[in-house]
């Protein structure tokens, strides 16, 4: 598509300093509902109306942008995410954080977890640490909106990537111990829970408002669907570090796939999961549940070679991370790219699998004013091409990537 021809933006003035400013398209997906053609007037930071241009009325002085062949979304939330560009979360550091918030925002990302990997616990505390320090910042980009433990209360025989070393039984107290120093930023939390000691830690996640997942588990079904019933409703990269399917023994993929109330991750990249297994998963979940995350590292939006993860490193081969060992170990995707993998590899319609980078993970992570176009909900919106390209991504209102 010629963007040229079909994106016209008709001011001059800044638009990340208008007040009042009005976006034309040739569809908006709320996504619950799709305006075509459709409009979106975004006042300060806030959506103040949806619908279609015949429905609502531009102020005057309002600054315009007309995307005429264009599509309008809520911006993408990526719960998973370890780093990208070259640098890695767990550095703690402003400069690290900044660097996730502007490249990500250029894939249509808006907001972001970022993911902590096990590491001794001086080491992981003194990053939870930094890390919630870091979340009343400004950023560039995408919003940072709290931090996700994956680690390191999970079940060595299931670590994927994280080193046993580092691995932990289940401990409330240093659970407790870490949300102090975070300064209450901990949104998710990942954990085996088959584990001894894990229903008291989850538990106390509940009582500070963590949303807790099952992940890097080696539980039965039976295991995971009293986890479920305890209220763990959320799923950690579905498959990959999971004790496996069978049909005499489900174990925790059965749970996942067969609990509607159980929001899941899938890694769509082709790699880590199998297009036949994401159809099937597709299926089962619906687009109620399902939750499209990277899990990427700090090799995403690079070209291939060596890079860290957490005190570690990967290495990248055709954009395929593994460790030392030859694990795999996080991923190089992107949410744009997992939208189109997710909807070639289905067949499902746009305005079905947009659910699982807005509303889904908003739902999952109890943010009342993200995911959804939405009078009254945050300005965080992409303009993007029949494609899936990019063009304009938006957070609070502030246009943050204009791919010019």
């Amino acid at each position: 598509m010629e963007t040229s021809a079909t994106f016209l933006v008709t001011w001059e003035a800044d638009v990340s300093k208008a007040r009042l400013l009005a976006i034309d398209a040739a569809s908006v997906f709320t996504p619950i509902r799709q305006f075509s053609p459709g409009r979106v007037l975004i006042e300060g930071a806030a959506i103040a109306e949806v619908g279609s241009p015949e429905s609502i009325a531009v102020p005057g002085g309002a600054e315009r942008v007309v995307a005429s062949h264009m599509l309008v979304t809520p911006g993408f939330i990526d719960p998973h995410i370890h780093g990208c560009g070259g640098v890695d979360v767990m550095d703690g550091i402003y400069e690290s954080l900044n660097a996730v918030s502007r490249i990500v925002a250029r894939h249509g990302t808006t907001s972001f977890l970022p993911t902590t990997v096990s590491s001794p616990p001086e080491v992981f505390g003194a990053a939870v640490e930094k890390l919630g320090a870091l979340m009343s910042e400004s950023f560039d980009g995408a919003s940072p909106i709290g931090i996700h433990l994956e680690g390191p209360f999970i079940n060595a025989a299931r670590r994927g990537t994280h080193k046993a070393s580092n691995v932990l039984a289940p401990d409330p107290a240093l659970f407790k111990e870490w949300m102090r120093a975070s300064g209450n930023s901990v949104r998710l939390m990942t954990i085996a829970p088959e584990l001894e000691g894990a229903e008291a830690l989850i538990d106390v996640a509940k009582d500070f408002g963590v949303t807790v997942a099952m992940g890097h588990s080696n539980a039965t079904f039976d295991e995971a669907s009293a986890a479920a019933a305890r209220g763990v409703r959320y799923a950690v990269h579905t498959f990959n570090a999971m004790r496996g399917f069978s049909h005499r023994d489900p174990g925790i993929v059965g749970e996942v796939l067969a609990d509607d109330r159980i929001f899941a991750e899938i890694i769509a990249d082709g790699v880590h999961v199998d297009r036949a297994v994401i159809r099937t998963f597709a299926r089962a979940k619906g687009k109620a549940r399902v939750l499209l995350v990277t899990d990427a590292v700090s090799a995403a939006d690079m070209p291939d070679g060596r890079y860290g993860l957490g005190s570690d490193t990967v290495d990248v081969v055709n954009g395929i991370c593994r460790d030392s060992e030859g694990r795999l170990a996080g991923s190089t995707l992107t949410q744009e790219v997992a939208l189109r993998n997710f909807i070639d590899w289905t067949d499902w319609a746009l305005g079905e699998a947009l659910f699982g980078l807005t509303l889904n993970p908003a739902l999952a992570l109890k943010l009342e004013r993200k995911g959804a176009l939405e009078p009254g909900a945050d300005a965080d919106l992409v303009i993007m091409d029949a494609s899936f390209r990019i063009m304009k991504t938006f957070v609070a209102g502030k246009l943050v990537f204009d791919r010019k």
